[in-house]
């Protein structure tokens, strides 16, 4: 992933969404990697409904604190970042 993205972020912030996920116990988690532009969206998901801990919990502070926005999917079995080019530090 690291060769595909230029953001310093992108690789922490994936970790983070797959970690989230695999701690709710799910046999398997899709990663998704969309870039249009300077957009950068990343998206962990699994078979498993996320508990408060894993979508609001301490993996996901730091998720929000690195990337433009985040939130979780609408059936509440993942969670997904968009990072932008343009807030690199």
């Amino acid at each position: 992933m690291a060769s595909r993205l230029e953001h310093p972020y992108a690789a922490q912030v994936a970790h983070e969404l797959f970690a989230s996920v695999l701690a709710t116990g799910t046999e398997a988690i899709e990663m998704t990697l969309s870039t249009a532009g300077l957009r950068i969206r990343i998206a962990a998901a699994g078979s498993v409904e996320l508990s408060v801990l894993h979508s609001h919990g301490p993996g996901f502070q730091i998720v929000s604190a690195l990337s433009a926005q985040c939130g979780v999917n609408t059936d509440g079995h993942g969670l997904w970042a968009l990072l932008s080019a343009k807030d690199k530090t």
